[in-house]
């Protein structure tokens, strides 16, 4: 085979993978979603046992409660680290609010809910 039929199949092959990897990744990337902005009542409990119910805020980002803590959307929603070791997460329940789980150094300790305040 000559010097040019090498560096043309060598050249298909390179595109081919760069493109099926833009694809795989490309739909991968795209899985994401926001936490609305809003007003919000933030409730944790635990085995059904309110632990801490106040008015919250999604603004700009960031779920805003006692202090700004930044959320990282997730496909259903986000997460937010509200101090070291406690991370909530914020799933769409379908009708304007979020719920998930709420977790204490890797251990689900309840779940957090954000309702709409209308």
């Amino acid at each position: 085979m000559s010097n040019y039929a090498n560096r043309t199949i060598a050249r298909t092959a390179a595109i081919t993978t760069t493109v099926a990897a833009a694809a795989l990744l490309g739909v991968a990337g795209n899985a994401s979603a926001d936490v609305t902005p809003g007003t919000y009542t933030s409730i944790t409990e635990s085995s059904g046992v309110v632990l801490l119910q106040r008015t919250g805020q999604v603004r700009g980002g960031n779920l805003v409660l006692i202090g700004r803590y930044r959320i990282h959307p997730t496909a259903s929603g986000g997460y937010a680290d509200v101090f070291p070791g406690h991370r909530v997460y914020m799933n769409s329940d379908g009708r304007g609010g979020y719920r998930g789980p709420a977790y204490f150094n890797g251990v689900r300790i309840g779940t957090f809910i954000l309702k709409p305040r209308r």
